[in-house]
């Protein structure tokens, strides 16, 4: 039976697979530099002097925001009575990587490259995930893999895939337009748990907003379950 990891080795893979092009620890908070990345290589977490972490984010010319994980109620509060607004709650889902892997023929379906090809950078721009999101997946030093997905022997996904301390965990999964409801998306999931599994990873992790029903649909499918959970905090003007 799979073993969970604790929350906090599963919020390490996510920095580890997915990392921001800069941190700093300051009195409590980890603070990112996301160079344009996203919202999970930018937000500042941790717990501390909140009036500290602002004044940090602004010098580096960022957005003032926060994530929240499960068990910062008392944060959260505070940051909601300075006029933050939750943005994006999270579902951090996690299951067995072999068991997830079973069904896809990797000869046929996934080829794993160590380098962002151009038909990968293509199938992303499609989806909006441009240079600055290409450019956290380089920054990647963990085991890592660039899986481009095929469908009758032709390009029709994209993928990225790290893993750190035996959690395989799977980024940017885009399928193109034509090809959807052709069962893609869950080819890719198992492609990227294949490939954890065959790099020492037992447990399978996967980020999904609240709101995306259709993937949250598809990985308890899957039989992957919410291991965590977390939202930002983001000061609007």
């Amino acid at each position: 039976m799979m073993q969970i990891p604790s929350e906090q080795q599963l919020f390490e893979a996510v920095d580890a697979s997915w990392p921001a092009h800069k941190t700093q620890e300051l009195d409590g908070w980890i603070l990112r530099e996301g160079r344009g990345g996203g919202q999970r290589v930018s937000a500042a977490s941790g717990e501390g002097d909140i009036a500290q972490a602002e004044a940090a984010m602004e010098a580096l010319g960022q957005d003032k925001l926060f994530m929240i994980r499960g068990d910062q109620s008392a944060l959260d509060q505070e940051l909601a009575a300075r006029g933050y607004i939750i943005k994006d709650p999270v579902d951090l889902l996690v299951g067995d990587a072999r068991e997830i892997a079973q069904g896809y023929d990797p000869k046929k379906q996934a080829i794993f490259t160590g380098l962002p090809l151009a038909i990968l950078t293509e199938i992303w721009a499609e989806g909006g995930i441009g240079a600055e999101r290409i450019n956290v997946m380089k920054r990647a030093t963990c085991p890592k893999s660039y899986v481009l997905g095929r469908l009758n022997a032709r390009a029709a996904a994209a993928a990225f895939v790290g893993c750190h301390n035996g959690v395989a965990m799977a980024h940017a999964v885009e399928v193109l337009a034509p090809v959807r409801r052709n069962g893609m998306a869950e080819s890719m999931m198992r492609a990227a748990a294949g490939w954890g599994a065959e790099n020492g990873a037992t447990v399978f992790a996967v980020l999904a907003t609240q709101a995306n029903t259709g993937a949250q649909s598809l990985y308890r499918k899957m039989g992957m379950e919410t291991a965590t959970q977390y939202h930002y905090r983001i000061k609007t003007p």
